[in-house]
């Protein structure tokens, strides 16, 4: 998969980085994907890739800083200033807000049917940053498991994850209004060659009938 960075390039703008510290790492990222580069023209599918995710980035009410883009996910993280559960689940309701209401958008200026859902991982633990050739990139174990989070056994397409890690640090109970309902749910998994990673995500329903029905 290839990596666009949001960064400006400069060519003589090297460091080895920083020492390391504890932040939030906050990974969007769109279900759905695969299907659309395969069933749309490569421009059709383009501008329809970079109207959503314009529109997530667009509605960082956390003011996060964006690493690095992957594909259909956004690597946000933080150092400062960790949101609490209330905030992380707020700041998810705004994006797939803006993310549904894009693809509606969407759907009627190309005539297409897109079955696009969003969802997002959130972790928290130890990482350092690094730029090369003007680039900044995010390294650590925290990172990895990030990522491997995104391939997690949740059974739906739309909904926020969050880990241990980041509830214990979070300023509020494992146990609060957000997360504490009939669409939340724990699971622990182990990922290859990773530790036991344990997290509680709630589901979001696409509140829209499928165009089939409309």
């Amino acid at each position: 998969m290839n990596t666009i960075v949001i960064n400006d390039r400069k060519k003589t703008n090297h460091s080895n980085g920083t020492s390391s510290r504890k932040g939030l790492v906050f990974i969007p990222d769109i279900s759905g994907f695969t299907e659309l580069v395969r069933s749309t023209d490569l421009i059709t599918g383009q501008i329809i890739t970079y109207e959503l995710l314009s529109a997530i980035i667009r509605h960082n009410t956390l003011d996060m800083e964006i690493a690095e883009i992957e594909g259909d996910a956004i690597f946000f993280f933080k150092w400062r200033s960790i949101p609490t559960t209330e905030e992380l689940y707020e700041q998810f309701e705004v994006m797939k807000t803006a993310f549904d209401s894009k693809i509606r958008e969407l759907e009627n200026k190309y005539h297409l049917d897109l079955y696009l859902h969003l969802k997002a991982i959130a972790h928290y633990g130890e990482m350092t940053q690094f730029s090369i050739e003007g680039f900044n990139k995010l390294y650590g174990e925290v990172v990895i498991e990030a990522h491997r989070l995104l391939k997690n056994n949740v059974p739906a397409r739309s909904y926020l994850l969050v880990t241990d890690e980041l509830m214990a640090v979070s300023g509020q109970p494992v146990l609060n209004s957000f997360f504490h309902t009939e669409r939340s749910s724990k699971l622990c998994e182990i990922y290859g060659g990773l530790r036991n990673l344990c997290f509680t995500y709630i589901l979001f329903e696409y509140l829209r009938p499928t165009p089939h029905f409309l």
